[in-house]
């Protein structure tokens, strides 16, 4: 393809590459990127500036790499072309998405604070029991009626809730090739306001909750939630679905804000306001039954999982379905066989004395109570254990806020590491142990997953939060192995082939 017919297919790329010299127009591009290591002969280098790096430093060795067109932001280097502050990551982003053009023909962004995970893995469910080829992509990778393709589609140190562009628009391609015709993806704060998804041709969105976290990011809960709403008012197309939790307060504001432009909106909620209302939920030990109302209507179904809040995801997929076309008792009569995401409130095998141990990847206040509340509903259960901590260079201001709700809704708290990063364990430690201060603490969380297992009792519940499908440890530089599911079980199985049974 010719970097003249790749401008020209996006009208923002037209606009801000309009003085391109003439020559350069008629040069064949064989790919893009913003790694000067991948630029090879007629590629186009968009350098951009990160947290932790400025591409304008890798100018020299893309262009002797062979790069035909280097683009960066306020340069005065005459071999490169300059563009305006702050449009290099967009400018990047569509360029990507016009050279890799195939796209699923229906494709839903979910943003909010908390269920992104369950909700895209819930709507490619729903697809693929209607019986197209679909696929979720996010936090667990890109995942198939299959299986997840590890092999294709491992993300490079830790996971991405929205791939790089790089990466995600080479994969929405390949997704064409494999005849996948329904995609579901997560929509991060980060990726909307880094322009990742500004070339995704989307059908439709969905807005499942808003609450503290990425403050460290994005400064305040106001800029937060004007960067959820970006991807409603500045990426979807017009005549587009969306679906809003208007129980949640901002997921009300939200739709107050979008309710006279030109979508179709399908609200959901206990709210009797509701599209889709919640009418009755019941949480047995390991599942839900569950009665909604759409169009006057009843529908009454059970669904096999634990929490209140999977209750909201498997609604909010439920929603974007029917609003993108979907029949309505098809969708309802499909929850029944819905299967949680890895590591979303997902329960061990029952021990023997009928005690439970739940693995589940809240890390965020709101979530951490929601996962809490949730399991104190379950009948017949009696002590609650928690085993958490919180992540390195990440926001701070959570960690106590977490150990409070930690006390409060537990009967025994376990404190321990969970990717520290670059900051010292211990410190973390603290600053979590100051909202919940008769909290045990056990820094390595092998040794503190294997003690909260000893401590079950019948019909007790172990709560092992914050890494939920995560397969590593970030410690300093090292990613090391380690997978919360793993030790929960082979601790399990240690105990009850001891015979010591609490």
């Amino acid at each position: 393809m010719l970097l003249k017919d790749l401008i020209e297919k996006n009208k923002i790329t037209e606009d801000l590459l309009k003085n391109v010299n003439n020559k350069i127009l008629h040069n064949k591009v064989r790919g893009i990127s913003s790694n000067s290591k991948e630029i090879k002969k007629d590629y186009i280098f968009v350098a951009i500036k990160g947290k932790n790096f400025d591409g304008a430093e890798y100018i020299a060795e893309a262009e002797k790499l062979g790069a035909f067109l280097i683009i960066a932001e306020e340069t005065c280097n005459k071999k490169v072309f300059s563009i305006k502050k702050g449009t290099a990551r967009q400018i990047y982003t569509l360029l990507l998405s016009s050279f890799y053009i195939k796209q699923p023909k229906q494709i839903i962004g979910v943003t909010g604070t908390n269920g992104k995970t369950s909700t895209v893995e819930f709507c490619r469910q729903l697809w693929a029991l209607a019986g197209w080829k679909a696929a979720s992509m996010g936090t667990l990778g890109t995942k198939t009626e299959t299986a997840i393709n590890k092999s294709l589609y491992k993300n490079k140190k830790e996971n991405l809730t929205t791939f790089e562009p790089s990466d995600l628009y080479k994969k929405l391609n390949f997704l064409v090739e494999e005849k996948i015709s329904h995609l579901a993806l997560e929509a991060s704060s980060h990726g909307i306001d880094q322009y990742r998804l500004d070339g995704v041709n989307f059908s439709g969105a969905v807005f499942t909750n808003l609450s503290h976290d990425h403050l460290d990011y994005h400064g305040s809960t106001a800029n937060y939630f004007s960067t959820k709403k970006r991807l409603f008012t500045k990426v979807l197309k017009n005549n587009s679905a969306i679906s809003i939790n208007i129980d949640d307060i901002y997921g009300k504001k939200l739709y107050e804000e979008l309710k006279d432009d030109n979508h179709f909106i399908i609200t959901f909620g206990q709210c009797s306001k509701a599209d889709i209302k919640i009418k009755s939920v019941v949480q047995n030990k390991q599942s839900i039954d569950l009665i909604l109302e759409f169009k006057k209507q009843n529908f009454q179904t059970t669904i096999g999982m634990i929490g209140k809040f999977q209750v909201y995801n498997v609604v909010a997929s439920a929603s974007i379905c029917i609003a993108l076309g979907m029949d309505s008792n098809l969708i309802f009569k499909s929850l029944g066989y819905l299967k949680p995401a890895r590591g979303r409130m997902e329960v061990l095998s029952e021990t023997k004395n009928k005690a439970l141990v739940i693995i589940d990847y809240a890390h965020t206040p709101a979530a951490l109570k929601s996962a809490l509340k949730s399991i104190q509903e379950i009948i017949g259960r009696k002590r609650i254990i928690t085993l958490f901590g919180c992540g390195g260079d990440r926001d701070k201001n959570k960690r106590k806020i977490m150990g409070e709700i930690a006390n409060e809704y537990s009967d025994i708290v376990i404190v321990t590491d969970d990717n520290p990063r670059n900051e010292i364990p211990s410190n973390i430690r603290s600053e979590i142990l100051s909202g919940c201060p008769s909290a045990t603490e056990i820094p390595n969380r092998d040794k503190a997953i294997k003690y909260a297992v000893s401590l079950l009792k019948k019909n007790d519940l172990l709560l092992i939060a914050g890494k939920g499908h995560e397969t590593f440890q970030a410690v300093g530089i090292e990613t090391l192995p380690f997978d919360d599911y793993t030790v929960a079980k082979e601790a399990i199985k240690n105990i009850e082939k001891s015979g010591i049974i609490n």
